[in-house]
């Protein structure tokens, strides 16, 4: 692992972030140019970077397809269970308990966590980084809502059909492609290629100009959600690499739990609340500490695979 390469890379998507940020401030783009812009990642190219991951690695076997989902299925259940610990630990208001649960189980996967697993390990640590990723898209839509509305006086109706979204058809298209071992035609896979690739510009873009929209100064005032950030981006993915890392994985298939459980507050966070009646003040404060503080926990988290 070239420790300084992947610190380079890492350096340039924040350099692009800073431009999402830029660019808000300036009004180059606005609220509804970056909204936009999140539809189409997380609908169409983030999709195809799937989709591409999954059709340029022919050799990974089936055992290391259940091993990846299933430390993934583990990782959350852990995660599940901190739910009911830290905030107790913080002494969390009731009125924020469930935003600050959402936190803790949901990371940012789709505009940080592809980009970040791409830049480290290359596109061939996609395929296994969406594969261990299905349980985030079956949990965020189900149990996510559940989290942010618990406080809503209102009745919240869940819709289980956001359940089937284009992240999750993307990965089984992916592996029906995969397990017949069908390559598309050179045309077909270079359109995807590109498409995907605009995933980690266009990601980093939307979420610097989502942050250009936060209250800096109300941030600097809440110790508790430095002390959540602590446990999020070290705490959390220290102890899954202690925990996995004399059980024979290879450096991908351990590095990925350990980059994906260390990313920022998953942008839903703010969306969610806003829709189901959570604090999406919260939500955005918890999103702009954890993605800033991720630039410096980012490359440690790097360092420490590299020791192992």
């Amino acid at each position: 692992m070239n420790f300084s390469a992947i610190i380079n890379q890492i350096i340039v998507l924040f350099l692009v972030l800073f431009l999402g940020y830029f660019i808000r401030k300036r009004h180059i783009i606005d609220d509804h140019t970056s909204k936009k812009l999140s539809s189409l990642i997380v609908n169409v190219t983030a999709p195809m970077l799937i989709l591409s991951s999954m059709m340029s690695k022919s050799n990974l076997g089936r055992d290391e397809i259940l091993g990846i989902l299933l430390l993934s299925v583990m990782v959350y259940i852990c995660l599940f269970l901190m739910t009911f610990i830290v905030p107790r630990l913080l002494r969390v208001e009731q009125h924020n308990l469930g935003v600050y649960k959402f936190m803790i189980m949901f990371s940012n996967v789709g505009f940080m966590g592809f980009p970040v697993v791409n830049a480290i390990f290359g596109r061939e640590a996609v395929f296994y980084a969406s594969i261990y990723n299905l349980p985030f898209y079956a949990l965020v839509y189900t149990l996510g809502i559940f989290f942010v509305s618990s406080n809503n006086k209102e009745k919240t109706k869940f819709e289980f059909k956001k359940m089937l979204n284009p992240g999750i058809c993307a990965i089984i298209i992916g592996l029906i492609l995969f397990s017949l071992k069908w390559s598309p035609h050179i045309t077909i896979k270079d359109t995807v290629n590109m498409i995907g690739g605009l995933t980690t510009p266009l990601s980093m873009i939307v979420i610097g100009a989502s942050l250009a929209n936060v209250n800096i100064k109300n941030i600097f005032s809440n110790g508790r959600l430095y002390i959540y950030c602590v446990l999020k981006l070290i705490v959390f993915p220290v102890a899954i690499l202690l925990a996995i890392r004399n059980f024979g994985f290879n450096p991908i298939m351990a590095g990925v739990p350990v980059i994906i459980t260390g990313m920022p507050v998953a942008a839903n966070a703010v969306i969610l609340s806003k829709e189901f009646g959570g604090n999406e003040v919260l939500a955005s404060e918890g999103v702009f500490i954890s993605t800033m503080l991720s630039i410096l926990t980012i490359p440690l988290m790097v360092y420490l695979l590299s020791m192992v």
